[in-house]
């Protein structure tokens, strides 16, 4: 049973979504995923890719549906702003095919969860990723890491600025 704080942070996160405020638009559906469907659902990128599909960019559940028609219905609804969010992220998630989850490139290894790799560790700057400590041009230092091909670090790259990007 959820906490009465857990509760009203729920309904403090739907309001902000729902009004359309620029701190709505400032919210990461990974996180909000994570602090209201982890408990049933595990990490948004692993269930994704355990249980979605994509129908060209439209994600789908298991049973076939759009993600958006299911979570118009799921516990009760959820407000547009949200389930935009959320397929947005799913269609990343599922477009990258867990790249940086990889075995072969073992990124999980050295570093956090491509999520928190990003947003602990990197920066958008000028409308490029940089290290937050290192100061490093991110796209010049991918190629090759890890033994990265350049189309590989041209993905993740991609996924790791999407992290930090407004949700589109």
């Amino acid at each position: 049973m959820p906490s009465p704080l857990s509760r009203l942070m729920h309904v403090v996160l739907i309001l902000m979504l729902v009004s359309g405020t620029s701190h709505a638009q400032a919210l990461d559906p990974h996180d909000t995923f994570e602090a209201e469907c982890l408990s049933c659902h595990g990490h948004a990128g692993g269930f994704a890719r355990r249980y979605l599909r994509l129908d060209g960019t439209t994600p789908l559940t298991s049973g076939g549906e759009t993600v958006a028609e299911f979570l118009v219905h799921h516990r009760g609804g959820l407000p547009d702003p949200v389930i935009e969010q959320f397929v947005a992220m799913f269609r990343m998630q599922l477009s990258s095919g867990g790249l940086f989850a990889t075995p072969a490139k073992r990124c999980l290894f050295c570093h956090d969860r491509a999520h928190d790799f990003a947003h602990r560790k990197l920066v958008l700057r000028d409308g490029k990723l940089f290290g937050r400590y290192t100061d490093r041009d991110v796209a010049g230092f991918l190629p090759g890491h890890a033994r990265l091909t350049p189309a590989e670090a041209a993905e993740i790259y991609t996924i790791l600025e999407g992290f930090l990007l407004p949700p589109r």
